[in-house]
C-alpha cells in the first residue's frame, strides 16, 4: 500500500509539501479530492486544492460524497481526503457508503493522502484527533489503511495553554490506557508515507511515535519510524 499522512495543508495551500505530494504519486496524475471534512464552501475548497496542484500537473477532481461518488472513485488513479473537522468527515464517508470501496481500492495499490482530518481516517479509530464531536457521530472507526492511530498538529508544549492543562502526550497516553494500538504524532509541515511496510518521515517537523509501556520516541525527516 502506499499512503501520505500530511499534518496540515499550511499556507500557500500545500506550499510545504506539493514536491512530496507529486513524487508520492508517481505517475499517477488524476486524484480524486474529497471535501467532505469541511462545514464550509467546498467547491472553493476544491478549487484551492485544484490551483495548488496544476503547477505540479496534477488534475483534481472533486470527489463529492452525494454525487455518484462510487463512480468518480473508480475514475481517478489516486484519493486525497482533506482537512477540516474528523468526526463530521467520517459520519459522510460512512453515510456515502465510501469506506470499504476506498480502503479496498488503497490496499489494491491506489495512493491514498490525507491531511489533517484526511490523516485521521486512515487509522484503526479516529479518537486521537483534536477536533471536537459537533455532530455526535457514534462511529470512531476508520479506514484501517495504517495499524497506528494519528494526532495531527502535534505539540509537546503549548505555550497558549492555560496552566495546568492537559499536555497533548497527557492525553495520548490515557489513549493507550484503554487501546494498545500506537499513536503518531505529526507535527506541522510534516508527512509519514508508507510504501510498502515501511514509515518514512518527511518534511520540516519531527513525528514522535507513542506505543503502550514504552517511552516516546522522535523520528526527524529521513527517519524510518519504528515502535
Amino acid at each position: 500500500m502506499r499512503v501520505l499522512l500530511i499534518s496540515n495543508s499550511g499556507r500557500p495551500f500545500l506550499g510545504h509539501c506539493r514536491d512530496t505530494i507529486a513524487n508520492f504519486l508517481g505517475d499517477a496524475r488524476r486524484i480524486g479530492f474529497v471535501t467532505a471534512a469541511s462545514y464550509g464552501d467546498e467547491a472553493g475548497y476544491c478549487e484551492t486544492a485544484r490551483s495548488a496542484l496544476a503547477p505540479a500537473g496534477i488534475e483534481v477532481v472533486h470527489l463529492q460524497l452525494e454525487s455518484e461518488p462510487l463512480a468518480v472513485l473508480e475514475a481517478v488513479q489516486a484519493v486525497f481526503i482533506g482537512g477540516g473537522n474528523t468526526y463530521h468527515l467520517l459520519a459522510r464517508l460512512h453515510a456515502a457508503g465510501i469506506v470499504q470501496p476506498l480502503a479496498g481500492r488503497v490496499r489494491d495499490g491506489m495512493p491514498y493522502i490525507g491531511s489533517s482530518a484526511g490523516s485521521n481516517v486512515a487509522g484503526p479509530n479516529i479518537l486521537t484527533t483534536n477536533d471536537w464531536n459537533v455532530d455526535g457521530n457514534p462511529r470512531f472507526d476508520g479506514l484501517n489503511l495504517v495499524p497506528f492511530n494519528i494526532n495531527p498538529h502535534y505539540r509537546e508544549t503549548d505555550p497558549v495553554m492555560a496552566p495546568g492543562s492537559e499536555t497533548r502526550d497527557e492525553r495520548i497516553e490515557q489513549y493507550l490506557i484503554a487501546r494498545d494500538n500506537p499513536v503518531v504524532g505529526i507535527e506541522e509541515e510534516t508527512c509519514v508515507v508508507r510504501a510498502a511496510d515501511a514509515y518514512t518521515v518527511v518534511g520540516r517537523g519531527r513525528v514522535k511515535v507513542f506505543a503502550r509501556g514504552r517511552t516516546p520516541l522522535w523520528f526527524a525527516s529521513g527517519d524510518r519510524i519504528v515502535w
